[in-house]
């Protein structure tokens, strides 16, 4: 996992793999980092990961509660058809924000 920043906006970027664990305190700790810099947006950049099970969708929903009570805006850039079908399926296409790629992330209001 990576942190990076630019343009008041915060990127994490994810492993191909994303199964909890260990991975859950680390993502925790980067969403919380990212955070203290008061980004307009975080953004979830999913464009390596290839697997995502439940343990990764409730980091995801995690980060999310996170910047909404520090009113900041949760993005998830590039998720392949296999998990925005898994999105689609628990019905967070509901509450999260999705776009196809990085680039149209960093640039959507």
């Amino acid at each position: 996992m990576k942190l990076s920043n630019k343009n008041n906006v915060s990127i994490l970027s994810l492993p191909s793999e994303v199964l909890g664990g260990t991975q859950v305190i680390e993502f925790s700790s980067l969403v919380e980092e990212a955070l203290d810099s008061n980004p307009t947006k975080v953004i979830v950049d999913l464009t390596n990961v290839k697997v995502l099970n439940s343990s990764g969708l409730g980091m995801i929903v995690g980060a999310h509660t996170s910047c909404t009570k520090n009113k900041c805006n949760l993005v998830i850039a590039a998720p392949s058809e296999k998990i925005l079908e898994l999105f689609k399926i628990t019905n967070l296409t509901q509450i999260l924000t999705i776009n196809d790629t990085l680039e149209s992330a960093i640039s959507v209001d």
